[in-house]
């Protein structure tokens, strides 16, 4: 019997993988811009601070109409300043601070379509929302203190990149796209730069009662793209196993 439950299972992914005609995948690649910004200490909840230049590129592997794979590189600016207004550390230095750095940004991403889209067979599905999620690394000059020495090392980051985006089919062998994604990043130095830095690596001001969501830096990214078709093959569906 578990055996028979077995087959059945096998026997409907399989029709419901051939329910199509034919199969398709495509190896699609393009170009990024837009702006990107930083919420941390020194930004706890405004979207669209103190926006930079961000600019970077997309490989997407198509695997149907629903699903796609993609790896992304993004080269974002951020920034910020203390004192502003609504925003206050009892032990800060009445001196400004301000800071502004570069992030390398490398992502995997997994991206799920609302609706059909290109769809080898649905001239109509030209048009989807979708929703994207994965992990990547963050690559910026982390800000150290060793024996009284101050440095800043290039330095690796996990970071937990999600987002949502619309697209559209625009040629044969042509995508449009604009999205809105943030990285939840596993470092708390974002907005430590050099020696601008009066105390240490971890707390310019010496605060300690930070909100446990912006322990972690984030920051966002929102950017238009443009996709070309490099590979594209169709299979027709295989009867059997």
């Amino acid at each position: 019997m578990p055996h028979l439950k077995l087959l059945l299972l096998a026997f409907a992914a399989t029709v419901f993988s051939c329910s199509n005609i034919s199969a398709q995948w495509k190896l699609e690649v393009g170009p990024l811009v837009g702006i990107s910004w930083y919420n941390g200490d020194f930004n706890p909840s405004k979207q669209f601070y103190n926006v930079q230049p961000a600019v970077g590129g997309i490989i997407r592997y198509v695997v149907n109409d629903r699903v796609a794979f993609r790896g992304g590189l993004t080269l974002a600016g951020i920034s910020g300043s203390y004192p502003q207004p609504d925003l206050y550390f009892p032990e800060s230095s009445p001196n400004r601070y301000r800071f502004n750095r570069e992030l390398l940004d490398i992502t995997t991403m997994l991206e799920i379509n609302f609706f059909s889209f290109d769809h080898p067979n649905i001239k109509e599905s030209l048009f989807t929302p979708y929703l994207t999620l994965g992990v990547g690394s963050v690559f910026y000059k982390r800000y150290t203190e060793d024996n009284g020495n101050h440095d800043e090392k290039p330095t690796f980051v996990l970071s937990l990149p999600f987002g949502a985006g619309v697209k559209w089919k625009a040629t044969e062998w042509m995508n449009l796209g604009a999205e809105w994604t943030l990285r939840k990043v596993f470092a708390d130095d974002l907005d430590l730069v050099g020696h601008q830095t009066p105390v240490d690596g971890s707390n310019p001001f010496g605060f300690s009662d930070t909100a446990f969501t912006h322990n972690n830096d984030w920051y966002s990214v929102v950017g238009v793209y443009a996709t070309f078709t490099l590979f594209s093959r169709r299979d027709k569906c295989r009867d059997g196993f």
